[in-house]
């Protein structure tokens, strides 16, 4: 999986706020904390969340399995089901994004398509789509060879461009490969650097301690298959 798309695959969970109102389902138990302890990476805060409050039958806590589920391939067959069973539930467009952006970041560019085409079909009013806003590739390969870059580091979040793209430009300086993606949280849009590629957490060692030594942050690594 490349560098560039598994940023792109790095999904805003958070977004369920849009047209000024709060989409309410009164069947579906409320996970909006949850997801904002996975974001500020307290994992273990809404995993406990979730134990607490399975159900099989609540397509909102089925979601969050799915976000916390590891494997890519097991948290894909999670949103699946939760499309085909629970299509006017409330994170229905949030699953199938995410079945777009895994297809995407495997380069399987005819599938991603699909999904996208369904998502605009399905959601329109989806707050997802403007993030979909780019053209595939006309060719895929699905059978090629993939390297798989779990973790990134978060370097920091800005309300101001400016401020993303001086750091981000600091640390290409230091050689380390740089992106600056948008993300929504709590009605405001920030801007996340991104930085390094990463098959497991020690490799990211070096990149957190310069961030840590000479530019006084505290970067935090991202596990991508957990924010798809």
């Amino acid at each position: 999986m490349t560098f560039k798309t598994k940023y792109f695959a790095i999904v805003f969970v958070l977004t369920i706020l849009w047209g000024g109102t709060i989409k309410t389902f009164a069947q579906e138990i409320d996970i909006k904390d949850a997801l904002i302890d996975i974001e500020k990476g307290e994992i273990d805060k809404a995993a406990e969340f979730l134990k607490q409050n399975y159900s099989d039958s609540d397509p909102s806590i089925l979601f969050l399995d799915a976000v916390l589920t590891k494997d890519g391939k097991s948290a894909l067959n999670k949103y699946v089901y939760i499309i085909e069973k629970f299509p006017a539930s409330r994170y229905a467009d949030a699953a199938l994004y995410r079945i777009f952006t895994y297809y995407y970041s495997l380069g399987a560019y005819n599938k991603a398509e699909r999904y996208l085409d369904l998502l605009k079909s399905k959601y329109p009013a989806s707050p997802y789509l403007r993030f979909t806003n780019r053209n595939l590739p006309d060719s895929t390969d699905e059978e090629g060879e993939i390297i798989e870059y779990r973790y990134a580091v978060q370097a920091g979040a800005f309300l101001k461009r400016d401020n993303a793209e001086r750091l981000a430009d600091q640390l290409q300086a230091e050689g380390f490969e740089c992106e600056i993606i948008n993300r929504e949280i709590g009605g405001s849009i920030f801007n996340i650097v991104l930085a390094g590629k990463f098959e497991n957490e020690k490799d990211s060692r070096p990149l957190l301690e310069l961030l840590e030594n000479k530019f006084s942050i505290k970067g935090r690594l991202i596990d991508l298959d957990r924010n798809r």
